[in-house]
Protein backbone atom coordinates (compact mmCIF):
# COMPACT_ATOMS: atom_id res chain seq x y z
CA UNK A 1 0.00 0.00 0.00
CA UNK A 2 1.48 3.80 -0.73
CA UNK A 3 0.69 5.57 2.09
CA UNK A 4 1.68 8.61 -0.21
CA UNK A 5 -1.58 8.38 -1.96
CA UNK A 6 -3.18 9.35 1.77
CA UNK A 7 -1.56 12.33 2.14
CA UNK A 8 -3.71 15.42 2.92
CA UNK A 9 -4.46 18.22 0.36
CA UNK A 10 -4.18 21.57 1.99
CA UNK A 11 -7.30 23.93 0.71
CA UNK A 12 -6.68 26.88 2.88
CA UNK A 13 -4.04 28.44 4.45
CA UNK A 14 -5.35 27.89 8.27
CA UNK A 15 -5.74 23.92 7.33
CA UNK A 16 -9.56 23.86 9.74
CA UNK A 17 -10.90 22.17 5.91
CA UNK A 18 -8.60 19.29 5.93
CA UNK A 19 -10.36 18.16 9.70
CA UNK A 20 -13.86 16.62 10.52
CA UNK A 21 -14.11 18.90 13.59
CA UNK A 22 -16.32 17.33 16.19
CA UNK A 23 -18.24 19.84 17.68
CA UNK A 24 -20.25 17.60 19.68
CA UNK A 25 -17.53 17.49 22.25
CA UNK A 26 -14.86 14.94 23.81
CA UNK A 27 -15.19 11.72 25.65
CA UNK A 28 -13.00 10.15 27.93
CA UNK A 29 -11.99 6.36 27.73
CA UNK A 30 -9.06 5.24 30.43
CA UNK A 31 -5.36 4.37 29.10
CA UNK A 32 -5.17 1.81 31.98
CA UNK A 33 -7.51 -1.08 30.12
CA UNK A 34 -4.81 -0.36 27.10
CA UNK A 35 -1.98 -2.72 28.32
CA UNK A 36 0.42 -6.27 27.98
CA UNK A 37 -0.61 -7.14 31.60
CA UNK A 38 -4.38 -5.85 31.35
CA UNK A 39 -7.09 -8.67 30.21
CA UNK A 40 -9.59 -7.86 27.52
CA UNK A 41 -13.11 -7.29 27.99
CA UNK A 42 -15.25 -10.81 28.62
CA UNK A 43 -16.15 -10.60 24.86
CA UNK A 44 -16.21 -7.95 22.30
CA UNK A 45 -20.03 -6.34 22.67
CA UNK A 46 -18.81 -5.96 26.84
CA UNK A 47 -15.78 -3.88 25.25
CA UNK A 48 -18.00 -2.03 23.18
CA UNK A 49 -20.91 -1.50 25.65
CA UNK A 50 -18.40 0.18 28.20
CA UNK A 51 -17.06 2.31 25.33
CA UNK A 52 -20.67 3.86 24.67
CA UNK A 53 -21.19 4.15 28.13
CA UNK A 54 -18.40 6.39 28.66
CA UNK A 55 -19.54 8.54 25.02
CA UNK A 56 -23.28 8.92 26.90
CA UNK A 57 -21.41 10.14 30.13
CA UNK A 58 -22.63 13.60 31.32
CA UNK A 59 -20.05 15.72 32.58
CA UNK A 60 -22.88 17.92 34.36
CA UNK A 61 -24.50 15.48 35.98
CA UNK A 62 -21.49 13.20 36.84
CA UNK A 63 -23.37 9.97 35.38
CA UNK A 64 -24.75 8.31 32.01
CA UNK A 65 -28.75 8.54 31.95
CA UNK A 66 -29.67 6.40 29.15
CA UNK A 67 -33.60 4.19 29.01
CA UNK A 68 -32.09 0.46 28.36
CA UNK A 69 -34.59 0.40 25.77
CA UNK A 70 -32.49 3.12 23.86
CA UNK A 71 -28.96 1.35 24.62
CA UNK A 72 -30.61 -1.63 23.45
CA UNK A 73 -31.99 0.40 19.82
CA UNK A 74 -28.54 1.78 19.18
CA UNK A 75 -26.40 -0.98 19.70
CA UNK A 76 -28.99 -3.87 18.76
CA UNK A 77 -29.16 -6.14 21.38
CA UNK A 78 -31.39 -8.11 23.33
CA UNK A 79 -32.38 -7.18 27.23
CA UNK A 80 -31.05 -10.28 28.30
CA UNK A 81 -27.80 -9.64 26.59
CA UNK A 82 -28.21 -5.84 27.97
CA UNK A 83 -28.52 -6.75 31.17
CA UNK A 84 -25.66 -9.56 31.43
CA UNK A 85 -23.25 -6.93 30.40
CA UNK A 86 -23.97 -4.11 32.52
CA UNK A 87 -23.41 -6.22 35.39
CA UNK A 88 -20.43 -7.65 34.45
CA UNK A 89 -19.44 -3.82 34.16
CA UNK A 90 -20.44 -3.20 37.62
CA UNK A 91 -19.49 -6.76 38.79
CA UNK A 92 -16.07 -6.14 37.84
CA UNK A 93 -16.09 -2.26 39.59
CA UNK A 94 -16.03 -0.27 36.31
CA UNK A 95 -19.16 1.14 36.61
CA UNK A 96 -21.81 1.89 39.48
CA UNK A 97 -25.66 2.20 38.87
CA UNK A 98 -26.63 4.96 40.93
CA UNK A 99 -30.54 4.29 40.78
CA UNK A 100 -32.12 0.79 41.43
CA UNK A 101 -35.76 1.26 40.60
CA UNK A 102 -36.65 -0.64 37.52
CA UNK A 103 -39.33 2.38 36.41
CA UNK A 104 -36.72 4.93 36.12
CA UNK A 105 -34.53 5.93 33.13
CA UNK A 106 -30.70 3.76 33.81
CA UNK A 107 -28.51 5.79 35.57
CA UNK A 108 -24.78 4.92 36.51
CA UNK A 109 -21.86 6.32 36.81
CA UNK A 110 -17.86 5.16 35.41
CA UNK A 111 -15.55 4.52 37.77
CA UNK A 112 -11.79 4.64 37.44
CA UNK A 113 -11.28 1.47 36.13
CA UNK A 114 -10.07 -1.06 38.66
CA UNK A 115 -6.99 -2.48 38.94
CA UNK A 116 -5.79 -6.04 37.66
CA UNK A 117 -3.92 -8.86 39.44
CA UNK A 118 -2.80 -11.07 36.79
CA UNK A 119 -1.85 -13.63 39.40
CA UNK A 120 -4.89 -14.03 41.65
CA UNK A 121 -6.95 -13.21 38.08
CA UNK A 122 -9.08 -10.96 39.54
CA UNK A 123 -10.24 -6.84 39.66
CA UNK A 124 -9.59 -4.59 42.30
CA UNK A 125 -12.06 -1.56 42.92
CA UNK A 126 -10.07 2.14 42.41
CA UNK A 127 -13.48 3.85 43.21
CA UNK A 128 -11.89 6.16 46.15
CA UNK A 129 -10.44 7.77 42.49
CA UNK A 130 -12.69 10.47 41.77
CA UNK A 131 -13.77 10.42 37.74
CA UNK A 132 -12.93 13.51 36.91
CA UNK A 133 -9.43 14.41 34.80
CA UNK A 134 -7.92 16.44 37.66
CA UNK A 135 -8.00 13.55 39.79
CA UNK A 136 -6.64 10.79 37.25
CA UNK A 137 -4.04 13.06 36.34
CA UNK A 138 -2.74 13.41 39.94
CA UNK A 139 -3.17 10.16 40.53
CA UNK A 140 -1.03 9.17 37.66
CA UNK A 141 -4.56 7.41 35.94
CA UNK A 142 -4.17 8.32 32.36
CA UNK A 143 -6.77 8.86 30.09
CA UNK A 144 -7.61 9.12 26.23
CA UNK A 145 -9.42 12.13 25.20
CA UNK A 146 -12.03 10.77 21.72
CA UNK A 147 -13.63 13.58 19.39
CA UNK A 148 -17.61 12.37 20.02
CA UNK A 149 -17.76 12.29 16.14
CA UNK A 150 -14.80 9.26 15.71
CA UNK A 151 -16.38 6.73 17.56
CA UNK A 152 -20.40 6.07 15.78
CA UNK A 153 -22.91 3.98 17.40
CA UNK A 154 -22.23 2.11 13.71
CA UNK A 155 -19.23 0.94 15.10
CA UNK A 156 -20.32 -0.18 18.62
CA UNK A 157 -23.43 -2.31 17.31
CA UNK A 158 -23.85 -5.72 18.16
CA UNK A 159 -24.24 -6.78 14.80
CA UNK A 160 -22.75 -9.24 12.44
CA UNK A 161 -21.25 -6.14 9.65
CA UNK A 162 -19.98 -4.13 12.76
CA UNK A 163 -18.10 -7.47 14.42
CA UNK A 164 -16.50 -7.99 11.14
CA UNK A 165 -15.62 -4.47 10.17
CA UNK A 166 -14.40 -3.06 14.23
CA UNK A 167 -13.11 -6.01 15.75
CA UNK A 168 -12.03 -5.11 19.61
CA UNK A 169 -7.89 -5.04 18.13
CA UNK A 170 -9.30 -2.62 15.54
CA UNK A 171 -10.97 -0.75 18.27
CA UNK A 172 -8.25 -0.78 20.65
CA UNK A 173 -5.79 0.49 17.63
CA UNK A 174 -8.33 3.38 16.42
CA UNK A 175 -8.80 4.58 20.36
CA UNK A 176 -4.96 4.59 21.45
CA UNK A 177 -4.00 6.37 18.27
CA UNK A 178 -5.82 9.48 19.62
CA UNK A 179 -3.58 8.90 23.24
CA UNK A 180 -0.25 9.44 20.75
CA UNK A 181 -2.33 12.21 19.09
CA UNK A 182 -0.73 15.98 19.86
CA UNK A 183 -1.67 18.46 17.54
CA UNK A 184 0.55 21.25 18.98
CA UNK A 185 3.47 19.24 19.50
CA UNK A 186 3.83 16.60 16.45
CA UNK A 187 0.56 17.96 14.27
CA UNK A 188 -0.45 14.50 14.22
CA UNK A 189 0.31 11.23 16.15
CA UNK A 190 3.71 11.39 17.75
CA UNK A 191 6.43 9.82 15.60
CA UNK A 192 8.29 8.39 17.60
CA UNK A 193 5.29 5.85 18.16
CA UNK A 194 4.37 5.46 14.99
CA UNK A 195 7.08 6.62 12.10
CA UNK A 196 6.17 6.93 8.23
CA UNK A 197 9.10 6.38 6.23
CA UNK A 198 9.36 9.19 2.99
CA UNK A 199 11.52 7.26 1.24
CA UNK A 200 9.42 4.03 1.75
CA UNK A 201 6.25 3.73 -0.07
CA UNK A 202 4.78 1.57 2.51
CA UNK A 203 6.90 1.86 5.24
CA UNK A 204 5.57 2.01 8.38
CA UNK A 205 7.06 1.61 11.94
CA UNK A 206 5.40 1.15 15.36
CA UNK A 207 6.74 1.68 18.50
CA UNK A 208 6.96 -2.11 19.83
CA UNK A 209 5.20 -0.91 23.45
CA UNK A 210 2.34 0.35 21.37
CA UNK A 211 2.04 -2.99 20.03
CA UNK A 212 2.45 -4.50 23.40
CA UNK A 213 -0.30 -2.72 24.91
CA UNK A 214 -2.41 -3.80 22.26
CA UNK A 215 -1.51 -7.48 22.65
CA UNK A 216 -0.42 -7.73 19.33
CA UNK A 217 1.91 -7.97 16.76
CA UNK A 218 3.77 -5.01 15.15
CA UNK A 219 2.74 -6.70 11.57
CA UNK A 220 -1.13 -6.49 13.21
CA UNK A 221 -1.02 -3.18 14.10
CA UNK A 222 0.60 -1.88 10.88
CA UNK A 223 -2.34 -4.07 8.97
CA UNK A 224 -4.81 -2.18 10.66
CA UNK A 225 -3.20 1.11 10.68
CA UNK A 226 -3.63 0.73 6.63
CA UNK A 227 -7.23 -0.85 7.29
CA UNK A 228 -8.28 2.59 8.72
CA UNK A 229 -5.90 4.63 6.11
CA UNK A 230 -8.28 3.08 3.60
CA UNK A 231 -11.74 4.03 5.65
CA UNK A 232 -9.94 7.97 5.68
CA UNK A 233 -9.98 7.71 9.25
CA UNK A 234 -6.19 8.73 9.24
CA UNK A 235 -4.31 10.69 6.89
CA UNK A 236 -0.32 11.09 5.94
CA UNK A 237 0.41 14.75 6.32
CA UNK A 238 3.95 16.43 5.28
CA UNK A 239 5.10 18.48 8.80
CA UNK A 240 8.28 20.62 9.26
CA UNK A 241 9.49 20.22 12.60
CA UNK A 242 12.08 23.16 14.42
CA UNK A 243 14.22 22.07 17.62
CA UNK A 244 11.94 18.86 17.62
CA UNK A 245 8.62 20.73 18.12
CA UNK A 246 6.17 20.79 15.31
CA UNK A 247 6.36 24.09 13.08
CA UNK A 248 3.88 23.56 10.87
CA UNK A 249 2.56 21.72 7.88
CA UNK A 250 5.08 21.53 5.36
CA UNK A 251 2.46 22.68 1.97
CA UNK A 252 1.97 25.99 4.49
CA UNK A 253 5.05 27.16 5.39
CA UNK A 254 8.34 28.28 3.30
CA UNK A 255 11.50 26.21 4.54
CA UNK A 256 12.33 26.57 8.02
CA UNK A 257 15.98 27.00 9.14
CA UNK A 258 17.06 24.37 11.19
CA UNK A 259 13.74 22.41 10.29
CA UNK A 260 13.44 18.57 9.78
CA UNK A 261 10.34 16.75 8.06
CA UNK A 262 8.00 14.52 9.01
CA UNK A 263 5.45 12.20 7.63
CA UNK A 264 3.13 12.25 10.34
CA UNK A 265 -0.21 10.12 10.83
CA UNK A 266 -3.27 12.56 11.31
CA UNK A 267 -6.73 11.48 12.65
CA UNK A 268 -9.51 13.08 10.27
CA UNK A 269 -11.62 13.52 13.42
CA UNK A 270 -10.72 16.17 15.56
CA UNK A 271 -12.14 18.33 18.43
CA UNK A 272 -12.73 21.70 17.71
CA UNK A 273 -10.88 22.63 21.20
CA UNK A 274 -8.04 21.35 19.93
CA UNK A 275 -8.25 22.97 16.21
CA UNK A 276 -9.22 26.16 17.04
CA UNK A 277 -6.84 27.34 19.55
CA UNK A 278 -4.24 30.00 19.63
CA UNK A 279 -1.20 28.37 19.50
CA UNK A 280 -1.80 26.03 16.45
CA UNK A 281 -3.07 28.86 14.86
CA UNK A 282 0.40 30.32 15.07
CA UNK A 283 2.62 27.23 14.72
CA UNK A 284 0.21 26.77 11.50
CA UNK A 285 0.99 30.67 10.53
Amino acid sequence: MDVKKFKVLHTHSSGVTQFNVSTNGQFIVQRKIFSDIYPDFPDLITFKVYIYLCKSYEWKLQRVRKAKSQIQHDLNLSRVKLNQTLDWLENHFFIERTNKHKQQMYQASILTAPDYNPFTNSFASCEDIPFHTGALKSRNQGYIMIPSDAITTRMLMDTATSKREWTYFKLKVFLNLYAHCWLEYFGGINPDIIRIDDHNSSGITVNPAFSFNMQGSEKQVIKTIRVLMGMSLINVVDVSFVNGVYAGDKALLPPQPREVRYSVLRPTHLSSKKIFRKELDTKRR
